[in-house]
């Protein structure tokens, strides 16, 4: 397994009022077993899976600053996976561990470990319950904090579909999220977000799809006493109720084209956190030939204040990655993202715009055995800031060797 960069690959994910960035650490400290993964059907699973993985990142400037401060950092990982159906209802455990160490920094050397369990039944053909828990452990991004943080999310979600069998189907959702910071500076970030939603999803004969989903939940943060990040506001109650109604569609254009929408607005009710927002994604997906595949898409999003440390009001991305089967084992890829990120004023700053440009030269995978892959992956990174100590540049080289049985 090799180490990535999670802040700047910036996945969705559904959090109650808004939708936030999700760092690519963390599915890779789960070796992709998330409580998503954990609860997806897949045809045909392995009964047992053991993952085992190693890896080595070179990164020119691991401290996000102007001038160059390199690092090298090695990584070890393991996992098991197991997934058994009895009767029409099928249970998943998961666990995983992955180790960081650095040559110039001891004092960040750590271990994520992550794990989950899950069921998802059938009763007749019109209900189908789920019920799921998972815990993830993830390193908060060199660009975000300048010291040591992992976070820490449990999550447990529940509910029940509804199918009347005329492509129509009824989701309805409990779910809990607690996170919490390692680092005692960021504590104050430690939330509770609770939420309870109810939708509606048509599927055509095609697989396209359309939904519509109502969200209503609070979230609480029980240490927000506590000293705050430079980039909080020092006072003002986090505290929020909100209230969520979210629109997607996938729609299969052609077996060679998919486009994906999510379009979601919001009602925040508190001291700090009040106020109506919302949040987009539009996403292609090309399969322009059997060798080759395009993704392109732009998100916005506006997250809650004390979300993240440095707490950003609004985030733009736009991205486009490509990918080609060079041979049976070989898949290249390359890819860009920009993304722009606007802070608002508060009485510790000012207001400020930042841009980031990241280039993915080359990612290769080659699929040495069915057990055995080798993963290489090159990234530039530049970041433009009217602050002088948040300019950077930096190159990443990460080299990886994943073991499934």
């Amino acid at each position: 397994m090799h180490y990535s960069f999670p802040f700047y690959d910036l996945p969705w994910r559904a959090n109650g009022a808004c939708l936030r960035p999700v760092p690519l650490t963390l599915a890779i400290s789960l070796l992709g077993m998330s409580a998503a993964a954990v609860a997806q059907e897949v045809e045909q699973p392995d009964r047992f899976r053991f993952n085992a993985g190693i890896g080595h990142t070179w990164d020119s400037n691991y401290d996000r600053v102007p001038d160059d401060d390199p690092e090298q950092i090695s990584t070890a990982n393991a996992g098991v996976r197991i997934n058994q159906e009895l009767s029409r209802q099928r249970f998943t455990l998961s666990a995983g561990a992955t180790r960081y160490e650095h040559d110039e920094r001891d004092n960040f050397d750590t271990t994520t470990w992550g794990g989950g369990a899950a069921w998802k039944g059938t009763i007749g053909n019109a209900f189908k319950p789920h019920l799921s828990w998972s815990r993830r452990e993830r390193l908060v991004d060199r660009a975000e904090f300048e010291d040591k943080d992992v976070v820490t999310e449990e999550e447990t979600t529940g509910g029940l579909v509804i199918t009347p069998g005329n492509n129509w189907s009824f989701p309805l959702t409990l779910r809990r999220l607690d996170q919490a910071h390692s680092n005692d500076s960021q504590e104050a970030l430690d939330y509770t977000d609770e939420e309870a939603s109810v939708g509606t999803r048509y599927t055509s004969a095609r697989g396209s799809t359309i939904g519509l989903k109502v969200i209503n939940g609070q979230r609480e943060y029980p240490h927000q006493d506590r000293v705050r990040p430079e980039d909080i506001p020092e006072s003002g109650d986090l505290d929020f109720d909100y209230t969520t109604v979210e629109f997607e569609t996938n729609w299969v254009v052609s077996p060679k084209t998919q486009l994906e929408s999510r379009l979601g607005m919001f009602d925040r009710d508190g001291e700090a956190n009040d106020g109506t927002g919302g949040y987009a994604l539009l996403e292609g997906r090309w399969a322009a030939t059997y060798k080759t595949h395009v993704t392109t898409g732009f998100e916005y999003t506006e997250p809650a204040i004390g979300e993240t440390s440095d707490s950003a009001s609004e985030i733009q991305r736009f991205y486009l990655d490509l990918e080609w089967q060079a041979t049976p084992k070989i898949l290249l890829g390359t890819g860009y993202a920009w993304l722009h990120y606007e802070f608002d004023a508060n009485p510790q700053r000012d207001a400020r715009s930042e841009r980031i440009h990241k280039f993915t030269p080359l990612t290769a995978r080659y699929q040495a055995t069915d057990t055995l892959e080798l993963n290489l992956r090159t990234v530039w990174l530049d970041r433009s800031s009217p602050l002088d100590e948040r300019e950077f540049d930096a190159s990443i080289v990460s080299l990886g060797l994943d073991l499934t049985l």
